[in-house]
């Protein structure tokens, strides 16, 4: 199983019930309950300011360097249709991969997360050799 953590960065709802969706339909996906238990982390929102801080917290803690990090939908991207924000204006931060669009489809998500750990897994073998 793979254990996914979500970090709601001001989205507007659409994409976290997607993705509560993906998780209640996937033989393959569970909620992580802490940061510490996630396999892989799952960015929803725009960031805008106020929550940048805290991001960025969770990923010098968290993410960076042991789990990869998913943006999943338009606002967490870039900020769309918000004007502005999304992992592009924060460079420390780096997602393995974006799911673009406003609430994407659950399997387009389980797809997303199963191949972000899978890469990630495959970049740690590298790192090791």
């Amino acid at each position: 199983m793979i254990r996914v953590y979500r970090l709601n960065c001001g989205s507007s709802g659409a994409e976290d019930a997607a993705l509560t969706e993906a998780i209640r339909t996937s033989r393959y996906l569970e909620w992580a309950e802490t940061p510490e238990e996630a396999d892989v982390f799952v960015m929803t929102g725009p960031a805008r300011h106020d929550l940048r801080i805290a991001l960025l917290r969770v990923w010098r803690d968290h993410i960076a360097n042991r789990a990869p990090l998913v943006a999943l939908g338009r606002a967490s991207i870039d900020g769309q249709p918000f004007g502005r924000g999304g992992i592009s204006e924060i460079t420390e931060v780096e997602a393995i991969a974006k799911v673009d669009g406003i609430a994407p489809a659950p399997e387009v998500i389980e797809t997303a997360l199963r191949q972000a750990v899978q890469m990630w897994e495959r970049r740690d073998q590298e790192v090791r050799s």
